[in-house]
């Protein structure tokens, strides 16, 4: 499965899709409207046509750092910092090449208060 940005300097690679995606309403993924996949760093390919392809943003207590592409901004993933001890990589399901339809699940997590999934 492929995802890329809209110019496709930033492409991001998986052998299967995850079961299911998580929609977040915390501050920044509302704003971002990103499906969020959740793989080990070791499932994922990730392709930027040049070093400085993304760049990174990080906020509140800085455990996951969000990546856009430079180029066309698109969040593309998030990785999780040194602060958490268990690595994980999210892809943002939006930049799938392929469309999605109803082929997985969307969940809904309350990152805004109770850090608990909603459904």
């Amino acid at each position: 499965m492929q995802l890329s940005c809209h110019c496709g300097q930033v492409q991001l690679t998986l052998a299967t899709p995850p079961d299911t995606l998580t929609s977040c309403n915390c501050s920044i993924c509302s704003r971002y409207a990103a499906l969020w996949g959740y793989f080990d760093p070791t499932e994922v390919s990730l392709n930027a046509r040049a070093d400085s392809a993304t760049a990174g943003y990080s906020h509140g207590d800085k455990y996951l750092l969000f990546y856009h592409c430079r180029t066309c901004g698109c969040v593309t993933h998030t990785l999780t910092t040194d602060k958490v001890s268990e690595p994980r990589i999210a892809l943002n399901f939006r930049m799938a090449t392929e469309p999605l339809g109803e082929s997985i699940r969307i969940r809904h997590f309350d990152g805004a208060d109770t850090w608990q999934y909603l459904d």
